[in-house]
């Protein structure tokens, strides 16, 4: 492969890496919500899913998979139907609530418990868990690696992009892995420092006026993604 071939394809993949998709409303979310611990895992469930990807590709099963209708549709299906359901569940936790009016403080004698300070009330949106519970990373690591896999535009990617850099005959299944190893590792260079970024920005991200705000794009996106895959061939 010449030198103006490794730039274009260096140029093609960082343009395809920084459009916004699915991958940048989950690790946008996760992050803003998380921290960038939750940000890393979703990065991590995405790097396993795409070295997958990569995988199926070298071994020429991603082209089989696009070449059977039956196939690609059962992908394209699931795909947009676990991104309709992880938008409308982050929609649907920021649903507007009713709130229970606050109780009336309670004056005690000395010994007894102190005023009742819990007012009842729901937000629009849920608490915030800690980062490092095991049940926010290991959703993490579940919607980066089910998305990534369900996606079928990244399995079209696999086929059509990266073949056109590739020259046929002994060797090509060697340089498409090379390439594939390259492309993965310019997307996970992006997002450490994307997820960085983030981080340096979630003291403004968290508040809640805007972080309401973000859940609710994220979920809108989710599910308007979730159509395009449905209703695309």
């Amino acid at each position: 492969m010449s030198d103006i071939q490794i730039i274009s394809f260096v140029a093609a993949s960082l343009l395809i890496i920084i459009v916004p998709g699915v991958d940048f409303a989950l690790v946008t979310r996760q992050t803003v919500r998380y921290g960038r611990r939750a940000g890393f895992v979703v990065l991590a469930g995405l790097f396993v899913a795409a070295l997958v990807h990569a995988s199926f590709a070298t071994a020429g099963l991603s082209a089989l998979l696009v070449s059977s209708p039956t196939l690609y549709t059962v992908l394209r299906v699931a795909g947009a139907l676990y991104l309709l359901y992880l938008g409308g569940t982050i929609l649907w936790a920021t649903r507007p609530r009713r709130t229970v009016p606050a109780a009336q403080p309670v004056t005690v004698g000395a010994g007894g418990a102190g005023p009742d300070t819990d007012t009842g009330a729901a937000g629009p949106v849920p608490d915030r868990p800690a980062a490092d519970e095991p049940h926010v990373a290991r959703r993490s690591f579940v919607m980066g690696v089910t998305s990534q896999l369900l996606n079928v535009k990244v399995v079209v990617f696999y086929v059509s992009f990266v073949p056109q850099f590739v020259k046929p005959g002994d060797g090509a299944a060697a340089r498409t892995a090379v390439l594939a190893a390259t492309f993965i590792g310019l997307a996970v260079l992006w997002w450490a420092c994307y997820i960085m970024l983030i981080d340096r920005l979630q003291p403004w991200l968290t508040r809640p006026s805007v972080l309401v705000v973000i859940e609710r794009l994220t979920g809108l996106i989710l599910i308007v993604l979730a159509i395009r895959i449905a209703l695309s061939r």
